[in-house]
């Protein structure tokens, strides 16, 4: 779930790969907002406070498509793929008051394929080389969080990650004219836990009846996650069989996530419309890389990132026309429009490197109250004349949530 099938992107070196904000495809579709805007109809997995609002049992299940363009200035090349999303779902344990999520998506995905030539001494001369390097895999999240209300303004919540999975990365070198070529395949292997803890503000009536204010603040731990670090070499033939392998060693070791802080801001008018703006910050100042952990090999040798100061803002909004109409299908279909602006956590070529773009998205009602949801994200990441490189993408997300009424006592048979 963590990466497989992801378009490539060169940008998913940095660090542990691209992140995941934890939204889901009625998220993404508004610009990334959630730490603020409630819906009891659909999970909110980005402020756990918000988890009070699901009166009714949900599951979701989401997957997305891109397609990337990637310009270094010169060279233009497209990727595109598709992955798993994610799977949640949530229940009340105590209606109105007590609610609970469990799930798995992504924390970060990595996929990237590096090609160039490199240079070694034989004898009088140098010898060129062909360097292929390449990354997939990522880290997951499995997830319980809970949200309760404390009385009938204010919520709090709580989230446990486990994150899990693996990085692998291989560095192919190939000389002209040889039967066989080296490869150093290094394999970053996952475990530790995180924790997310968030509150929520709402204030109902604010301006007029069914008018709502809501006010949202998230914070997540700093985290000492455990690796695992295995080097080895390999000799392949042209064929693709591996002649030998050896291993180099096999140590672990722990590397640090840095905490997450971010707020958000919402005005709705229930079960109408919503619009709302979140601000999010990634402290990677003090983050410590794999190279640092593992100084004497590793497959990030060329030192292109820099641990810095990330920050993630969004706008967006939400409409239902008459989600009461059921004469007319098309004012029962919940619209979405958003921006997005962010600043990644890592300097590339000394400059940083900031990502835009807009969204849109509908979620189409299915029976009484299960939607289809669907997502589109259009970005522009990178300056190629700044950052050495740019990506043009396009993000589809497409998303099921079935909602129904459980555990409910009957009062007749």
């Amino acid at each position: 779930m963590a990466a497989n099938g992801q378009a490539s992107s060169p940008f998913s070196r940095l660090g542990v790969g691209d992140l995941n904000n934890n939204g889901l495809a009625q998220n993404e579709a508004m610009g990334g907002v959630g730490i603020s805007n409630p819906n009891g109809w659909y999970i909110n997995n980005m402020n756990p406070a918000l988890l009070v609002f699901n009166r009714v049992f949900a599951f979701q299940g989401g997957m997305s498509y891109e397609k990337r363009s990637a310009f270094d200035g010169t060279n233009n090349q497209s990727f595109k793929g598709g992955n798993l999303n994610y799977l949640l779902m949530a229940f009340p344990v105590i209606g109105g008051r007590w609610s609970s999520s469990i799930g798995a998506l992504p924390y970060s995905s990595v996929n990237y394929n590096f090609t160039y030539t490199d240079y070694v001494t034989g004898g009088p001369s140098l010898i060129p080389v062909k360097v292929q390097e390449t990354g997939k895999g990522g880290i997951t999240q499995f997830y319980w969080s809970n949200g309760v209300a404390i009385n009938k303004y204010l919520s709090v919540g709580v989230k446990a990650s486990y994150l899990f999975s693996s990085i692998n990365i291989k560095d192919f070198n190939t000389v002209n004219g040889l039967t066989n070529y080296g490869a150093l395949q290094s394999r970053y292997s996952f475990g530790g836990t995180n924790l997310t803890g968030g509150i929520s503000f709402h204030k109902d009536s604010i301006f007029h009846k069914n008018y709502r204010l809501n006010i949202g603040a998230i914070y997540s731990l700093k985290s000492n996650v455990g690796v695992t670090h295995k080097v080895t070499t390999e000799t392949i033939a042209n064929t693709g069989a591996i002649i030998d392998s050896t291993t180099l060693f096999n140590l672990s070791s722990k590397f640090y996530l840095p905490q997450t802080y971010g707020g958000g801001i919402s005005l709705s008018k229930v079960d109408r419309w919503t619009v709302g703006a979140d601000v999010a910050v990634s402290d990677y100042r003090k983050f410590v890389s794999f190279e640092e952990k593992f100084s004497d090999y590793n497959a990030f040798s060329q030192g292109l990132n820099t641990p810095t100061l990330g920050y993630r803002t969004a706008l967006g909004g939400e409409l239902t026309p008459r989600y009461e109409d059921f004469t007319n299908y098309f004012n029962r279909v919940t619209y979405r429009i958003g921006a997005f602006y962010e600043k990644l956590p890592f300097l590339v070529n000394s400059n940083p490197v900031f990502d835009r773009g807009g969204t849109f998205g509908i979620s189409l009602p299915v029976g009484r109250i299960s939607t289809i949801d669907i997502g589109v994200r259009i970005g522009k990441r990178g300056v190629a004349s700044q950052n050495t490189l740019e990506e043009n993408y396009f993000r589809l997300y497409f998303g099921a949530t079935f909602n129904d009424q459980w555990f409910i006592k009957r009062k007749f048979d």
